[in-house]
């Protein structure tokens, strides 16, 4: 909940930011010359800025879901496998308790 508070205070601040310098530029891209107001500029690189970490996160949080999985999936065949191997102590135990008794 802090993040999203701090996120919207953040873009209150470039918002503000934005709206106080709205001077007209030029943005010269490779071959193209745009002439626009340095709000949308501000704003336009902001949002572009906040898409670009918006998928960086869902990467990230794709990539740590994967890894919960598998790991979830090894953990069930560890756990088979304590398993098995309890039951063969128990019966080797068993084997050797008999013999015991002759």
């Amino acid at each position: 909940m802090a993040y999203l508070f701090f996120a919207f205070v953040f873009a209150l601040v470039v918002a503000i930011f934005a709206i106080q310098n709205s001077v007209p530029v030029t943005v010269t891209f490779f071959i193209w010359n745009i002439q626009t107001s340095l709000v949308i500029v501000i704003l336009g690189a902001a949002t572009f800025g906040a898409m670009v970490i918006l998928l960086l996160a869902t990467y990230a949080q794709f990539k740590l879901r994967l890894a919960l999985q598998r790991a979830k999936h090894r953990q069930g065949e560890l756990e088979a496998e304590a398993a098995t191997l309890k039951n063969r102590l128990e019966q080797e135990m068993a084997k050797d308790m008999s013999k015991n008794d002759l």
